[in-house]
């Protein structure tokens, strides 16, 4: 019987081929080197660090020996993320430039402890802040469906690597939704993990307030597997739910203004859970629409922190940043300090009222993004058509980031032009692997109609 192709297998497959030796981490590392490259998806390929990690994982399971589920898994890593000896780019030619750092990050460190095999890093929207994932520095991905439109970001990099078989998992970050945004465009699960849960050490920061880690994988059980090694947690299953569900659809702004496909395929996914004897209710959440309108009024954090934290080169290099990215930025320099003040205040009401009133529901549902991946070429030729679309697609995911807990995305079918539609699962700050566990439910759910 013909060996399966490595590059196809997820990493639990993976996992399994080598515990009963139809596979050894050696070769599947090599059959992923001869894939990859320096160029729109990743930025830099570790080659020798791979080859020493995939050499060692060998060894341990010719010893008997298991580091757990990652054990001689190839990921890739988001260019945020320190790993020792290599220079982190954050994808801006004046971070590109800089020195190499000295350690690995925690969660790359854990990732190490845990077995993985480290590819490279992918590439990025500059400083992760856009959701459309273009960067006219390292390049922009194509999307892995459609390569005519955006791959969605700021995690670009990461999903299309998953998505074509140049990584079987990898690590995004997310902060207005850059894990999710570019998860569902290309067909993926992904996680945005409860604010704090896995350390953003060793990262180019965004936003100290909002920045998350989190997985980016082909399925449900990839996610968790990643997941728990970034938070350095001891392999353990899933968690059980409930025999029946009760899901809260917040109809405010969540399921307003939806592209028609994204809506058909996200309300056939709620009449599957209703099929299948789950209860969903459309209710309106006016924390919702006061949230959707804090960074209108005050600025967002990401711009407030980032300006903070990044304002001397922006203005020092500005004629080497992308203007799309630093103009939004800058434009919180002359904003008054009560300006962020009233930001947190407003955000931390508004977060615990909604968490309130979610308290008698299992989980909130909602479309990943409103809208389906846009056309790449106009956005390159109109800032305006950028700002437009950015916004578009960044309209539902940021009110996941500002709400703290874990969002699990799932695609659940293709709009009207074949493109991948994702539908998230919200639950309560620290129930992330309740989030991912509603996730593989679903996912089966789908997966059988």
């Amino acid at each position: 019987m013909a060996h399966p192709d490595p590059v196809q297998l997820s990493a639990v497959q993976l996992g399994a081929a080598y515990r009963a030796g139809r596979l050894d981490p050696v070769d599947v590392a090599e059959a992923y080197l001869e894939r990859v490259a320096v160029g729109s998806v990743y930025r830099l390929v570790t080659a020798e660090r791979a080859r020493r990690q995939a050499q060692a994982s060998a060894r341990r399971f010719a010893a008997g020996i298991d580091a757990g589920p990652l054990d001689g898994v190839p990921i890739a890593l988001k260019d945020l993320l320190d790993t020792a000896g290599d220079v982190t780019g954050a994808g801006s030619p004046p971070l590109i430039d800089g020195a190499p750092a000295t350690a690995d990050a925690p969660v790359a460190a854990r990732l190490d402890a845990a077995g993985a095999v480290f590819l490279g890093k992918t590439t990025m929207t500059e400083l992760a802040f856009s959701g459309l994932g273009i960067n006219p520095h390292v390049g922009t991905p194509p999307n892995a469906i459609d390569p005519s439109r955006v791959p969605g970001g700021s995690s670009s990099g990461s999903a299309v690597a998953v998505a074509t078989g140049l990584a079987a998992v990898a690590v995004g970050s997310d902060t207005g939704g850059s894990v999710r945004i570019p998860a569902s465009f290309n067909g993926l699960v992904g996680l945005k993990t409860t604010d704090g849960a896995i350390p953003t050490d060793g990262t180019v920061v965004l936003s100290s307030t909002l920045d998350t880690l989190g997985p980016i994988a082909r399925d449900v059980a990839d996610a968790w597997i990643l997941t728990q090694a970034l938070a350095g947690q001891r392999p353990a299953p899933l968690p059980a739910v409930p025999e029946r569900w009760r899901l809260w659809a917040p109809t405010t702004v969540l399921w307003e203004d939806l592209d028609p496909g994204v809506r058909d395929a996200c309300e056939h996914a709620l009449e599957l859970l209703e099929a299948a004897g789950h209860t969903v209710e459309r209710r309106p959440a006016p924390e919702l629409a006061e949230l959707d309108g804090l960074y209108a009024r005050y600025g967002s954090f990401a711009a407030h922190e980032a300006f903070a934290l990044h304002g001397d080169m922006l203005r020092r290099d500005a004629a080497r940043i992308d203007p799309r990215v630093s103009t939004r930025v800058l434009a919180v320099q002359g904003r008054p300090s009560s300006d962020y003040v009233l930001l947190r205040a407003a955000h931390q009401r508004l977060r615990a009222a909604f968490w309130s009133a979610a308290a008698p529901f299992d989980a909130a549902v909602m479309p990943t993004v409103r809208v389906g991946p846009p056309a790449l070429a106009p956005l390159l030729e109109d800032d305006d058509a950028y700002m437009h679309a950015n916004l578009a697609v960044l309209r539902s995911t940021t009110l996941g980031n500002l709400l703290g807990g874990p969002v699990a995305t799932v695609p659940v079918g293709c709009d009207r032009d074949g493109l991948p539609v994702g539908l998230s699962i919200a639950t309560q700050p620290g129930e992330d692997a309740l989030a991912l566990a509603y996730a593989r439910a679903l996912e089966a759910l789908v997966a059988c109609a």
